[in-house]
């Protein structure tokens, strides 16, 4: 298991601000005014340890003001800039996106039409959606499509793919959806396990040169039989970490366990002095850190909890 001196990736949610009104939103919760003195602290704290990429995420954070600041600070020091987004206000901000140097644009795509203003509570936002891929890949920024797997688009995931190649995207990126803010209590989302496993199996056999997949599922490894370790694995709190807008630091930014706060503590200290950390390391994570599989696996530690038997676990 890796032991790093800092986290290789953060992701960090400059706000919970939102314009759309999607059952599963892990970012739902009282509205806090972004605050420009824990923003620069943040700042400081992830340009100090020398991460290597950060994602900046919401809510949507194209309604922060100060992001393009934000992401030019970032590139200004070598680190790998991605901006995910729900594209509605790309074209509007298209310029200044750009012009911060922001590497990579992953912009959250359901279905068709319909499916997707369904799940997302907002017309017209498929439409802008395929508008601001379009647009970060003619302005020759990285291009990504991210669909989070629920029960609405669990029949329907090769068609992102096939679209995704009609759009000349980059890279697609599916995940299982994690009963977190609103999910937790809209269940319903949460897709059916062996239709889930089939779908899997189904998006390895799609995978070929037109197109990359990155399927963010660490039992794929169980299901597919391999007990090696590879990059494949739950990285929370081993490669990456979560930051929210008030500066809380969870182990990844599905997993809401607080593991300390950028106001009291710097990066590094928590990093490395955190006991959930490193119960996570050290795969301390009861009926899954017993599994042979714990190191090319381990579980999705924000699905089930974060010492508890995943969920969706075959096994």
């Amino acid at each position: 298991m890796l032991n790093l001196s800092a986290p290789i990736s953060v992701v960090w949610e400059i706000t919970n601000k939102c314009n759309f009104k999607c059952p599963h939103c892990r970012a739902f919760q009282d509205y806090k005014e972004e605050n420009k003195l824990i923003e620069e602290k943040i700042l400081n704290e992830i340009i100090k340890s020398k991460v290597f990429i950060v994602n900046i995420s919401g809510g949507e954070p194209l309604l922060n003001p100060r992001i393009f600041n934000i992401a030019k600070k970032l590139t200004e020091n070598d680190i790998y800039v991605i901006l995910s987004t729900n594209g509605y206000l790309y074209s509007k901000y298209r310029k200044q996106i750009l012009e911060s140097g922001i590497k990579m644009v992953q912009v959250s795509l359901d279905g068709k039409k319909d499916l997707h203003e369904k799940f997302r509570g907002v017309k017209n936002t498929y439409e802008k959606a395929i508008e601001a891929l379009t647009m970060a890949k003619e302005d020759g920024i990285r291009t990504q499509m991210n669909v989070t797997i629920t029960s609405e688009n669990i029949d329907t995931l090769e068609w992102n793919y096939h679209k995704a190649i009609d759009l000349n995207v980059d890279r697609i990126f599916y995940r299982r959806v994690v009963p977190y803010g609103k999910a937790k209590v809209n269940r319903y989302v949460l897709p059916d396990k062996e239709k889930y496993y089939k779908m899997l199996k189904k998006l390895v056999s799609l995978n070929n040169t037109k197109l990359m997949i990155s399927i963010d599922e660490p039992i794929l490894n169980v299901l597919l039989k391999n007990d090696k370790e590879n990059h494949l694995s739950c990285g929370a709190g081993i490669k990456n970490v979560g930051i929210s807008s008030d500066g809380n630091v969870y182990p990844c930014i599905f997993l809401r366990e607080k593991v300390g706060n950028l106001m009291e503590n710097s990066l590094i200290e928590i990093w490395n002095n955190s006991t959930i950390l490193k119960n996570l390391r050290n795969r301390n994570i009861k009926e899954c850190g017993n599994c042979k599989f714990k190191y090319s696996c381990g579980g999705c530690r924000a699905f089930s909890g974060i010492y508890e038997k995943d969920e969706f676990c075959p096994l």
